[in-house]
């Protein structure tokens, strides 16, 4: 194991994975749906991911927000990408291949509006820790926003023994090569000691259920999440006590439908909720109800809050996009409490008047207008659920999407180029959200040739068709490959008329 990896693999690259909490605009808003307010992003703002993977959010982000983007990844591979993705982009980011310990030395960083951090907190060392407090007791600005997300107990608990089991086994088995071919040696040694049946699995018997349910993951992502190290579990008042000790309040989480509690709680758990004064003993609690495993969770530096009515009033008067044809978007989804089905007749009549207008991002308050016997309130339970579930987006100023159009631009015809060789990179960056869309591979082909001036489904098929049979790859329709390049060419149009009459709309309101 390479000395300069601190116990962290780096012989595999990471998933090429984007995560919207990142985006400082998201950020703002999950704070201002709990009553906090953040500035706006500028060209003078600047901003920080630490450890940014293969650099996909930290790149988008970088792209689609004003102002200039920082960040570190000791893996040079990650780096490389990273800067790559820059470069196209024209953003100006920089990213560095520096440990934690060196970026905080640095002394050419400026005061950042934003860091963030995922996935990072429990893989590392309590000193690399402290090294990302230090960065941000040096360089986060009064008023600054932290992202961190983290595993947490009480949720974590049960599962913690098989970890620290694969974790054991690949440290001391001898096993030597890459991390995700190490990954097979560890999981048959942890599935041959559970066919013989120990007298844990009495105690645990949920041990099995976890690890046949951890096996279906990508062995590069098992390697980092398994097999490290270092790998730290903490309750959530552990993590706020660390960040206090750097002048950094707990202010919000980033996950938008845990502020309504009767879709997270039962009646009698929120009556005992109620009773805690203490904001910390209040949210370690709610772990409990919930068996939280993973938290999400924004700290500032010097917490400003605004009254319940500005609160709403600024919430409605954002302008929201919506992602989806309305067809397309479920009224049901998955709660602490079971699946909860949205009522029809308050949903759909909101999501058709996102659809108006070509998709054209608005406001609720344009929506209260048109129906003023609508309660304010309800109309804000709908905006969370749909932001929630990822269906709608809070959307950045105008102004801000004019300063970083060009940018956007750019880095979005070079991922969709890259989609001509590998289906890696499946989202683009949006300068209306200031965050990433996920686009699949299809579309991405089919908007490049859209943007490329073949403006009708033949000719965007007969494109598109070239590039994959160059690659020797057939369509699937049903579940089986189309064998003959009529029958390719003939369901690829389909596909392209489809993304002109369902996407496309959608992909210009989100300008991509």
């Amino acid at each position: 194991m390479n000395s300069w990896s601190e116990g962290y693999f780096t012989d595999s690259t990471y998933t090429y994975g984007y995560y919207r909490e990142l985006s400082p605009n998201f950020m703002r808003w999950c704070l201002l749906l709990n009553g906090i307010v953040a500035p706006e992003s500028t060209e003078e703002s600047f901003h920080c991911e630490l450890g940014f993977g293969q650099g996909i959010s930290a790149n988008i982000h970088a792209a689609a927000t004003p102002g200039k983007y920082f960040g570190t990844d000791f893996n040079p591979a990650h780096a490389n990408l990273a800067n790559e993705l820059a470069k196209a982009s024209e953003s100006g980011a920089k990213f560095f291949e520096d440990s934690f310990e060196e970026f905080s030395e640095r002394e050419d960083l400026p005061q950042f509006d934003s860091i963030g951090l995922h996935g990072i907190w429990s893989w590392i060392s309590a000193e690399n820790r402290k090294h990302i407090m230090e960065i941000a007791r040096r360089h986060l600005k009064s008023g600054g926003m932290l992202y961190n997300s983290y595993n947490c107990l009480p949720g974590w608990a049960p599962a913690a023994p098989l970890r620290e089991l694969l974790s054991i086994y690949d440290r001391y088995s001898g096993k030597s090569g890459a991390a995700s071919g190490r990954v097979e040696p560890a999981l048959k040694f942890v599935e041959e000691m559970i066919n013989a049946k120990p007298a844990y699995l009495n105690l645990a018997p949920n041990f099995a259920k976890t690890f046949e349910n951890i096996k279906k993951h990508n062995p590069d992502y098992l390697a980092h999440e398994y097999l490290n190290l270092d790998w730290d579990l903490m309750y959530f008042a552990d993590v706020v006590e660390i960040s206090q000790e750097f002048k950094l309040d707990f202010a919000a989480t980033a996950s938008p439908l845990e502020i309504v509690d009767r879709l997270n709680f039962s009646a009698q758990a929120i009556e005992f909720l109620r009773k805690i004064d203490n904001p910390i003993i209040k949210e370690q609690t709610r772990d409990y109800f919930i068996n939280r495993q993973f938290r999400k969770d924004i700290f500032v530096r010097g917490i400003r809050r605004i009254t319940a009515i500005e609160r709403l009033e600024k919430i409605l008067e954002m302008r929201y996009v919506l992602l989806y044809p309305p067809e397309n978007i479920p009224l049901k989804f998955p709660s602490p409490l079971g699946e909860v089905q949205l009522a029809e007749e308050a949903y759909r009549p909101i999501l058709e008047f996102l659809a108006e207008d070509s998709y054209r991002p608005k406001t609720f308050g344009e929506y209260l207008k048109l129906n003023p016997r609508k309660n304010a309130n309800n109309i804000l339970e709908v905006v969370i659920i749909l932001v929630n579930g990822n269906h709608i987006m809070p959307c950045q100023s105008e102004a801000a999407v004019k300063l970083v159009k060009k940018p956007c631009e750019r880095l979005n015809a070079h991922i969709c180029e890259r989609s001509k060789f590998e289906d890696t990179i499946n989202f683009l960056a949006s300068p209306v959200t200031g965050g990433g869309i996920n686009v699949n591979l299809f579309n991405r082909i089919f908007l490049a040739q859209y943007k490329a001036g073949n403006k009708t489904a033949a000719k965007i098929a007969a494109e598109s068709w070239k590039i994959f049979s160059r690659q020797g790859q057939k369509l699937i329709r049903d579940g089986k490959a189309i064998e003959t390049p009529e029958e390719n060419l003939a369901y690829m149009e389909k596909l392209a008329e489809n993304f002109l009459t369902k996407q496309l709309p959608i992909f210009k309101a989100l300008a991509l």
